[in-house]
């Protein structure tokens, strides 16, 4: 009897998986299919083991999904190359390593809809831009702002490319298609470089005239 169980036990699947293993299973499921498609049971399938094995190791579902949001956002992170001494370059490298990290990792995107991304790396990286624009001479609450409208630029952008795919719908009629802003300057790429040096513009032009928030408009 004895005997019989334990070759049951062979010839059913794994009993455990590693960390690393779970978290890279979990995270192609994601990018693939987004967050609510990372179960305990869709892991455990992709990796040949039980829902329980997965439960054990990561700690539950909550738990794995905020694993996997920190290990990608904590990987890319640990990857910028940060300029020095120069605010301009610091946006524009934490505006472009969001945007391709989005890009790639749809997940970080769906996850930062419901909360803000609890992990170091990503409050390093928010930090250094708040700081970098005071060192261009913003006061600490336009350098905050600042960040937050570098960083919701950004995220919309990515947002909009993710939900359409193309900025215009194929669909449209010629009519709409050639009534739209965008007939003659359709370059998603071109629009994000545009977008961003408007605004890093504004915001070397508000350091510049020292105009304060929230200022006296009479």
């Amino acid at each position: 009897m004895v005997t019989e169980s334990r070759s049951r036990a062979r010839a059913g699947r794994p009993s455990a998986a590693s960390s690393e293993a779970i978290l890279e299973a979990a995270t192609r499921i994601a990018d693939e299919a987004g967050l609510e498609a990372v179960t305990l049971r869709a892991v455990g399938d992709a990796l040949g083991v039980s829902a329980m094995a997965v439960h054990r190791a990561a700690g539950g579902i909550d738990a794995l999904r905020h694993q996997l949001v920190a290990a990608v956002v904590e990987e890319a992170v640990a990857q910028v190359a940060w300029p020095r001494d120069d605010w301009r370059a610091t946006v524009e490298t934490f505006a472009h390593g969001l945007r391709d990290l989005l890009m790639r990792h749809p997940l970080v995107l769906e996850a930062h809809r419901r909360a803000s991304l609890d992990t170091p790396g990503a409050d390093d990286a928010a930090h250094r831009v708040v700081e970098a624009l005071q060192a261009g001479g913003l006061e600490p609450e336009e350098a905050a702002y600042g960040y937050a409208a570098v960083h919701d630029f950004v995220t919309g952008h990515v947002a909009i490319r993710l939900g359409r795919g193309d900025f215009e719908d194929p669909t449209n009629t010629p009519e709409r298609r050639g009534a739209s802003v965008f007939v003659r300057y359709h370059d998603s790429d071109r629009r994000f470089a545009v977008g961003l040096r408007m605004l890093l513009d504004g915001l070397s032009a508000a350091s510049s005239t020292r105009t304060p928030i929230g200022g006296d408009d009479s």
